[in-house]
């Protein structure tokens, strides 16, 4: 599914929240999150990590929504 990501935005948001918004080729955007507990231990490339991580595991729930619906139509076709 990376190869279908055409663009990767991060942003920091408030001391210790990273989001990420990953742009699909089809347009569609998906974001994911992540925070820190101690602002002192915030690392924007970690946030960017696990924010990505985050938009990803979305992005995986979609896509097997969208198999699971592309299955079930094809079984309807065969009946």
């Amino acid at each position: 599914m990376s190869t279908e990501i055409v663009k990767e935005e991060y942003v920091r948001i408030g001391v210790k929240t990273t989001v990420c918004c990953l742009t699909l080729r089809n347009g569609f955007e998906i974001t994911g999150t992540s925070a820190c507990v101690d602002p002192d231990d915030y690392d924007l490339e970690a946030g960017k990590g696990w924010a990505k991580k985050a938009a990803l595991s979305k992005l995986d729930e979609y896509v097997g929504v969208l198999r699971q619906q592309k299955m079930y139509c094809q079984s309807l076709e065969d009946e």
